[in-house]
Protein backbone atom coordinates (compact mmCIF):
# COMPACT_ATOMS: atom_id res chain seq x y z
CA UNK A 1 0.00 0.00 0.00
CA UNK A 2 1.55 3.31 -1.13
CA UNK A 3 -0.89 5.69 0.55
CA UNK A 4 0.76 8.35 2.72
CA UNK A 5 0.34 7.31 6.34
CA UNK A 6 -1.12 9.77 8.85
CA UNK A 7 0.33 7.83 11.77
CA UNK A 8 2.27 10.31 13.88
CA UNK A 9 1.75 13.12 11.35
CA UNK A 10 0.70 16.52 12.63
CA UNK A 11 -2.67 17.47 11.15
CA UNK A 12 -4.15 20.94 11.66
CA UNK A 13 -7.82 21.59 10.88
CA UNK A 14 -8.57 25.30 10.71
CA UNK A 15 -12.30 25.68 11.24
CA UNK A 16 -12.53 22.30 12.91
CA UNK A 17 -14.90 22.81 15.83
CA UNK A 18 -18.02 21.65 13.97
CA UNK A 19 -19.39 20.30 10.71
CA UNK A 20 -17.02 19.06 8.03
CA UNK A 21 -13.88 20.23 9.82
CA UNK A 22 -14.75 18.33 12.98
CA UNK A 23 -15.30 15.16 10.94
CA UNK A 24 -11.90 15.60 9.26
CA UNK A 25 -10.31 15.85 12.70
CA UNK A 26 -12.12 12.71 13.90
CA UNK A 27 -10.93 10.62 10.96
CA UNK A 28 -7.36 11.93 11.14
CA UNK A 29 -7.29 11.05 14.84
CA UNK A 30 -8.54 7.53 14.10
CA UNK A 31 -5.72 7.15 11.55
CA UNK A 32 -3.09 7.97 14.15
CA UNK A 33 -2.59 11.65 13.38
CA UNK A 34 -1.52 14.19 15.98
CA UNK A 35 -4.53 16.42 15.52
CA UNK A 36 -4.81 20.13 16.20
CA UNK A 37 -8.05 22.07 15.77
CA UNK A 38 -8.23 25.86 15.40
CA UNK A 39 -11.46 27.83 15.46
CA UNK A 40 -12.99 31.03 16.74
CA UNK A 41 -13.74 30.47 20.39
CA UNK A 42 -15.80 27.29 20.16
CA UNK A 43 -14.08 24.44 21.96
CA UNK A 44 -14.61 20.79 21.15
CA UNK A 45 -15.73 18.56 24.04
CA UNK A 46 -13.01 16.06 24.93
CA UNK A 47 -15.68 13.38 24.91
CA UNK A 48 -15.91 13.90 21.14
CA UNK A 49 -12.19 14.12 20.39
CA UNK A 50 -10.10 12.75 23.22
CA UNK A 51 -6.49 13.77 22.64
CA UNK A 52 -7.05 16.60 20.18
CA UNK A 53 -5.11 19.83 20.78
CA UNK A 54 -7.34 22.88 20.58
CA UNK A 55 -6.35 26.44 19.62
CA UNK A 56 -8.47 29.57 19.47
CA UNK A 57 -7.79 31.45 16.25
CA UNK A 58 -9.50 33.96 13.96
CA UNK A 59 -8.60 33.22 10.35
CA UNK A 60 -9.47 36.81 9.42
CA UNK A 61 -6.52 38.02 11.49
CA UNK A 62 -2.92 37.73 10.29
CA UNK A 63 -1.67 38.17 13.86
CA UNK A 64 -3.97 35.44 15.16
CA UNK A 65 -2.78 33.04 12.47
CA UNK A 66 0.88 33.79 13.13
CA UNK A 67 0.30 33.06 16.81
CA UNK A 68 -1.47 29.81 15.90
CA UNK A 69 1.43 28.50 13.81
CA UNK A 70 3.96 29.60 16.40
CA UNK A 71 2.06 27.36 18.85
CA UNK A 72 1.59 24.44 16.46
CA UNK A 73 5.10 24.56 15.01
CA UNK A 74 5.98 22.32 12.08
CA UNK A 75 2.96 20.71 10.47
CA UNK A 76 2.42 17.98 7.88
CA UNK A 77 -1.16 18.55 6.76
CA UNK A 78 -3.46 21.54 6.93
CA UNK A 79 -7.18 21.28 6.15
CA UNK A 80 -8.98 24.61 5.90
CA UNK A 81 -12.75 24.52 6.32
CA UNK A 82 -13.44 28.12 7.37
CA UNK A 83 -16.43 29.75 5.72
CA UNK A 84 -19.10 32.41 5.99
CA UNK A 85 -22.82 31.79 5.79
CA UNK A 86 -24.16 33.26 2.57
CA UNK A 87 -27.65 32.85 4.01
CA UNK A 88 -26.77 34.95 7.06
CA UNK A 89 -25.29 37.66 4.85
CA UNK A 90 -28.23 37.59 2.46
CA UNK A 91 -26.14 37.20 -0.69
CA UNK A 92 -28.12 34.20 -1.93
CA UNK A 93 -30.10 36.58 -4.09
CA UNK A 94 -30.26 38.12 -7.56
CA UNK A 95 -27.78 40.72 -8.78
CA UNK A 96 -30.28 43.60 -8.67
CA UNK A 97 -30.77 42.97 -4.93
CA UNK A 98 -27.17 42.14 -4.05
CA UNK A 99 -25.53 43.91 -1.12
CA UNK A 100 -21.93 44.26 -2.27
CA UNK A 101 -20.72 45.04 1.25
CA UNK A 102 -22.06 41.65 2.29
CA UNK A 103 -20.34 40.02 -0.70
CA UNK A 104 -17.04 41.57 0.43
CA UNK A 105 -17.61 40.16 3.92
CA UNK A 106 -18.31 36.73 2.40
CA UNK A 107 -15.13 36.89 0.30
CA UNK A 108 -13.15 38.01 3.35
CA UNK A 109 -14.47 35.13 5.42
CA UNK A 110 -14.17 32.36 2.86
CA UNK A 111 -11.54 33.25 0.24
CA UNK A 112 -9.14 35.67 1.93
CA UNK A 113 -9.23 33.78 5.24
CA UNK A 114 -8.11 30.62 3.45
CA UNK A 115 -5.39 32.54 1.63
CA UNK A 116 -4.21 33.97 4.95
CA UNK A 117 -3.98 30.45 6.35
CA UNK A 118 -1.78 29.47 3.40
CA UNK A 119 0.55 32.41 3.99
CA UNK A 120 0.84 31.63 7.69
CA UNK A 121 1.26 27.88 7.12
CA UNK A 122 4.00 27.86 4.49
CA UNK A 123 6.95 28.65 6.79
CA UNK A 124 5.90 25.70 8.97
CA UNK A 125 4.71 23.19 6.35
CA UNK A 126 6.76 20.05 5.65
CA UNK A 127 8.22 19.86 2.15
CA UNK A 128 6.05 16.81 1.49
CA UNK A 129 3.09 18.40 3.28
CA UNK A 130 -0.36 19.31 2.06
CA UNK A 131 -2.88 22.11 2.29
CA UNK A 132 -6.47 21.33 1.40
CA UNK A 133 -8.86 24.21 0.88
CA UNK A 134 -12.66 24.34 0.67
CA UNK A 135 -14.73 25.79 -2.18
CA UNK A 136 -18.20 24.55 -3.11
CA UNK A 137 -20.24 23.07 -5.91
CA UNK A 138 -21.52 26.56 -6.82
CA UNK A 139 -18.13 27.30 -8.42
CA UNK A 140 -19.31 25.42 -11.51
CA UNK A 141 -22.91 24.34 -10.97
CA UNK A 142 -25.67 26.67 -12.15
CA UNK A 143 -27.70 27.50 -9.05
CA UNK A 144 -30.33 30.18 -8.59
CA UNK A 145 -29.20 33.28 -6.64
CA UNK A 146 -25.58 32.13 -6.48
CA UNK A 147 -23.75 34.60 -8.73
CA UNK A 148 -21.60 36.09 -5.94
CA UNK A 149 -21.20 32.79 -4.09
CA UNK A 150 -20.05 31.16 -7.32
CA UNK A 151 -17.36 33.78 -7.91
CA UNK A 152 -15.83 33.40 -4.45
CA UNK A 153 -15.71 29.61 -4.70
CA UNK A 154 -14.20 29.77 -8.20
CA UNK A 155 -11.48 32.10 -6.90
CA UNK A 156 -10.44 29.53 -4.30
CA UNK A 157 -10.12 26.83 -6.96
CA UNK A 158 -8.19 29.06 -9.38
CA UNK A 159 -5.73 30.08 -6.65
CA UNK A 160 -5.14 26.48 -5.64
CA UNK A 161 -4.17 25.46 -9.15
CA UNK A 162 -1.58 28.25 -9.28
CA UNK A 163 -0.32 27.46 -5.78
CA UNK A 164 0.12 23.78 -6.59
CA UNK A 165 2.64 24.74 -9.28
CA UNK A 166 4.24 27.47 -7.20
CA UNK A 167 4.68 25.43 -4.01
CA UNK A 168 5.53 21.97 -5.38
CA UNK A 169 6.52 19.44 -4.08
CA UNK A 170 4.08 20.49 -1.40
CA UNK A 171 0.60 19.55 -2.52
CA UNK A 172 -2.32 21.99 -2.66
CA UNK A 173 -5.84 20.75 -3.37
CA UNK A 174 -9.45 21.81 -2.93
CA UNK A 175 -12.56 19.98 -1.81
CA UNK A 176 -15.76 21.28 -3.42
CA UNK A 177 -18.68 19.98 -1.36
CA UNK A 178 -22.23 19.86 -2.53
CA UNK A 179 -24.91 21.18 -0.21
CA UNK A 180 -24.17 19.58 3.15
CA UNK A 181 -26.17 19.12 6.35
CA UNK A 182 -24.33 21.64 8.53
CA UNK A 183 -25.31 24.77 10.44
CA UNK A 184 -24.53 26.94 7.38
CA UNK A 185 -28.19 27.15 6.46
CA UNK A 186 -29.56 27.67 9.97
CA UNK A 187 -29.77 31.41 9.31
CA UNK A 188 -32.60 30.78 6.85
CA UNK A 189 -36.19 30.95 7.95
CA UNK A 190 -37.29 27.33 8.58
CA UNK A 191 -39.77 27.29 5.69
CA UNK A 192 -37.21 28.75 3.28
CA UNK A 193 -34.56 26.30 4.46
CA UNK A 194 -36.93 23.37 3.88
CA UNK A 195 -37.79 24.68 0.42
CA UNK A 196 -34.10 25.14 -0.43
CA UNK A 197 -33.23 21.61 0.67
CA UNK A 198 -36.06 20.17 -1.43
CA UNK A 199 -34.91 22.15 -4.48
CA UNK A 200 -31.34 20.90 -4.11
CA UNK A 201 -32.40 17.29 -3.53
CA UNK A 202 -34.51 17.45 -6.68
CA UNK A 203 -31.51 18.25 -8.91
CA UNK A 204 -28.92 16.01 -7.23
CA UNK A 205 -28.85 12.49 -8.70
CA UNK A 206 -28.46 10.98 -5.21
CA UNK A 207 -31.60 12.91 -4.14
CA UNK A 208 -30.26 14.10 -0.79
CA UNK A 209 -27.84 16.46 0.89
CA UNK A 210 -24.36 15.30 1.88
CA UNK A 211 -23.40 14.32 5.40
CA UNK A 212 -20.34 16.09 6.88
CA UNK A 213 -18.53 12.80 7.42
CA UNK A 214 -18.90 11.94 3.72
CA UNK A 215 -17.28 15.21 2.67
CA UNK A 216 -14.54 14.80 5.29
CA UNK A 217 -13.22 11.66 3.62
CA UNK A 218 -12.10 13.78 0.66
CA UNK A 219 -9.73 15.84 2.80
CA UNK A 220 -8.17 12.65 4.14
CA UNK A 221 -7.78 11.36 0.57
CA UNK A 222 -6.03 14.60 -0.40
CA UNK A 223 -3.58 14.11 2.48
CA UNK A 224 -2.92 10.45 1.71
CA UNK A 225 -2.73 10.38 -2.09
CA UNK A 226 0.85 11.44 -2.75
CA UNK A 227 0.29 12.08 -6.45
CA UNK A 228 -2.65 14.43 -6.08
CA UNK A 229 -2.09 18.16 -6.42
CA UNK A 230 -3.75 21.15 -8.09
CA UNK A 231 -6.99 19.21 -8.10
CA UNK A 232 -10.56 20.05 -7.15
CA UNK A 233 -12.27 17.06 -5.56
CA UNK A 234 -16.00 17.31 -6.24
CA UNK A 235 -18.24 15.65 -3.66
CA UNK A 236 -21.57 16.85 -4.97
CA UNK A 237 -23.78 13.79 -5.18
CA UNK A 238 -23.56 14.06 -8.95
CA UNK A 239 -24.93 17.62 -9.13
CA UNK A 240 -22.39 18.65 -11.76
CA UNK A 241 -23.61 16.02 -14.18
CA UNK A 242 -27.13 17.47 -14.12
Amino acid sequence: MNAVSLDGKKVLVVGGSAGIGLEVAKIALQLGGVVHIASRGKTVPTSILDGVIYHECDAKSDASLRALFDEVGSVDHVAVTVHESAARLGIDTTADRMNLSAVIEYAEGKYLSQYRVIQAALPHLAMDGTITLTSGVASRAIMANHSAISGVNAAIEASARQLAKEQAPRRINVVAPGVTETTTYDAMLPELREQFIKQIAAVVPLRRLALPEEIALSYIFAMQCGYLTGTVIDVSGGQLIG
